[in-house]
């Protein structure tokens, strides 16, 4: 079934040098996929301050939105990248094809704060 494989790569410097934290996550539509991606952006920005908070609030509601949507519709990648206080965060999705399970037994992978969806895994550890 078609989906979107949604990632976060954080590094330790804007000179993207070091991993800190990778996560994962997976929806089923590109309009959830940007959805995700943008509050979790938003998530990260309310930490900064001034002009750089406004900045990547114009990155995370601008118009790219909209073109994000269209290129997973289109079955292309998009992203978004972000400095915030130091540290580069990237976003990207991917349409994928995911094979149907037929049953799934055992614990499901929570997010920090208990719920099973979202990113939630922290930024810098």
């Amino acid at each position: 079934m078609p989906g979107i494989w949604c990632e976060r790569t954080v590094y330790r410097s804007v000179y993207a040098d070091e991993v800190a934290s990778w996560t994962s996550l997976a929806v089923g539509t590109p309009l959830r996929a940007v959805r995700e991606i943008a509050a979790d952006a938003r998530r990260l920005a309310a930490g900064l301050s001034g002009r750089a908070h406004e900045r990547a609030l114009r990155e995370v509601d601008g118009d790219g939105r909209l073109g994000a949507v269209s290129a997973l519709h289109r079955g292309e990648p998009c992203g978004l990248a972000l400095n915030c206080a130091g540290t580069w965060v990237e976003w990207s999705a991917h349409p994928v094809l995911f094979l149907p399970v037929v049953s799934r037994t055992g614990p499901r992978c929570c997010r920090g704060d208990g719920r099973t969806e979202g990113f939630g895994t922290a930024v810098l550890s």
